[in-house]
């Protein structure tokens, strides 16, 4: 009786001692999972001068993550287009054809908030945490990284680009139009003594 007791003694240990399965955790705390990916394609034309002055000012508005030119390689419009894509980091693919056209293709990242609902946890039998257990450390974690491609595609061993830098520095040094200069008649002290 006594190696009875001992037997099932050990067989509740073992039942009790268990590993839960993989369906019982989520993915916590992955600042990957509040990433949203979308790709949205802009289409120009390359076939004339006005063109390549239209497809000019919209790379500098707004930078693309990549182009496809549509052209014959032999086209001169179709050389000026590359070289300035080549001139503004953009990687081009050209793709023999007689449309004389750009692809401009921009693939946005952006992140997602935290659902912010209860979330009953009563029927856990591995108590484990809820599923939105460290979603607030990740969505703090994602807001803090400007360049979420860093997170999906990071370049660990390159040199960090200096264009933001860049940037930062020619926004400083832009002259503010929209404040008058400063002067005896425009200053807070005297216009309260009027």
């Amino acid at each position: 009786m006594r190696h009875f007791s001992a037997l099932v003694l050990t067989g509740l240990l073992l039942v009790a001692c268990t590993k839960p399965p993989a369906s019982a955790f989520y993915n916590r705390g992955a600042p990957e999972s509040l990433l949203d990916v979308s790709s949205e394609v802009v289409n120009l034309s390359v076939a004339d001068q006005p063109a390549i002055a239209e497809l000019s000012n919209w790379i500098a508005t707004d930078k693309p993550t990549r182009a496809e030119l549509y052209c014959n390689e032999s086209d001169a419009r179709c050389s000026e287009a590359r070289k300035l894509l080549e001139k503004h980091g953009i990687s081009t693919m050209t793709v023999p054809s007689g449309e004389s056209s750009v692809a401009l293709v921009y693939e946005r990242i952006l992140a997602r908030d935290c659902r912010q609902q209860f979330v009953d946890n009563t029927s856990n039998a591995y108590n484990a945490s809820h599923p939105s257990y460290g979603c607030a450390i990740a969505a703090n974690m994602l807001q803090q990284v400007s360049n979420k491609q860093q997170i999906i595609n990071p370049n660990l061993m390159d040199v960090p680009p200096a264009t933001v830098a860049v940037q930062a520095r020619d926004r400083a040094y832009i002259a503010n139009t929209q404040k008058p200069a400063y002067s005896v008649v425009t200053s807070v002290t005297a216009s309260q003594g009027q």
